[in-house]
C-alpha cells in the first residue's frame, strides 16, 4: 500500500517564483562585466604561447588608433561556421556592452575577426588583411600589429586592395618555340661563318690569279 500523502499547502506565488528565476549568465554576459572593468581582456585558459606581457602591448598598439578598443583573447571564443551573423561573440559583446568602438575577438594564433562601432574604418577587412600577410604561428600580438599598421596606412583603401589582390601571373612562356629560335639563331649564325670563309678564300683565289697574270 501507498504511504499516506502530504497535504501540506504549498506557499502561495512559490510557483511563480520559481518560473520565474533567472537564468544563469551566459559567456557573453560574463566578458561583458570583465570588458567593463577592463577592455583588454585575456582569459585565464589562453594558452601558454600568449606571452604575459601581451594584454600591455596589445593595449599600447590599439591606443595609436584613437577610438575604444575591446579585444578578448582565448579559446573556444570563435563560431564553428565561417559565415558571419548574429549569434557570433562580437556582436553580443556590443548588445551587452551598449558601447561603440572596435571590438576583437580572437585566439593566441590571431584568428577571429575585429568589428568597429560607430566609426568607419574597415576593420574587417584589415584584420583579414593581417592574417593574410602573417604565417600562422605569428601570434597574436603580431597579428594586432599589423593591423594596427594597415590602419595607420596614409591610404588604408589601397593598403588592403594592394595586399590582398592576387600578384600578377608570370608571362607564359613557350619554351619549344624559344627552342626554336635558338637552333634557327645557331644554325644562320654557322650559315654567316661559312659564307664568310667561303667568300675569304675566293678573295684569296682571286687575288692569286692577278698576281699570275701580271708575271
Amino acid at each position: 500500500m501507498l504511504g499516506p500523502v502530504s497535504l501540506a499547502p504549498v506557499p502561495p506565488g512559490a510557483s511563480a517564483a520559481h518560473a520565474a528565476a533567472p537564468e544563469p549568465p551566459g559567456r557573453a554576459d560574463l566578458l561583458a562585466r570583465r570588458l567593463a572593468r577592463d577592455p583588454i581582456q585575456i582569459t585565464d585558459h589562453a594558452p601558454r604561447t600568449v606571452p604575459p606581457d601581451a594584454a600591455a602591448r596589445i593595449r599600447a598598439l590599439l591606443a595609436r588608433l584613437d577610438v575604444p578598443a575591446y579585444v578578448v583573447v582565448g579559446p573556444g571564443l570563435l563560431p564553428i561556421s565561417t559565415i558571419p551573423d548574429r549569434d557570433t561573440l562580437i556582436p553580443l559583446l556590443h548588445d551587452r556592452l551598449r558601447k561603440d568602438g572596435l571590438y576583437i575577438v580572437t585566439d593566441h594564433r590571431g584568428s577571429g575577426e575585429a568589428r568597429q562601432y560607430g566609426g568607419s574604418l574597415p576593420a574587417e577587412r584589415a584584420w583579414l588583411t593581417a592574417r593574410l600577410e602573417l604565417p600562422s604561428d605569428a601570434g597574436v600580438v603580431a597579428h594586432v600589429e599589423r593591423f594596427v599598421e594597415i590602419l595607420t596606412a596614409p591610404d588604408v583603401a589601397k593598403r588592403i586592395e594592394e595586399r590582398r589582390s592576387p600578384p600578377p601571373a608570370p608571362p607564359y612562356r613557350d619554351r619549344s618555340a624559344e627552342r626554336d629560335r635558338k637552333e634557327m639563331l645557331a644554325m644562320g649564325g654557322g650559315t654567316a661563318a661559312g659564307a664568310l670563309l667561303t667568300a675569304a678564300a675566293l678573295a684569296a683565289v682571286l687575288v692569286a690569279r692577278r698576281r699570275k697574270a701580271r708575271r
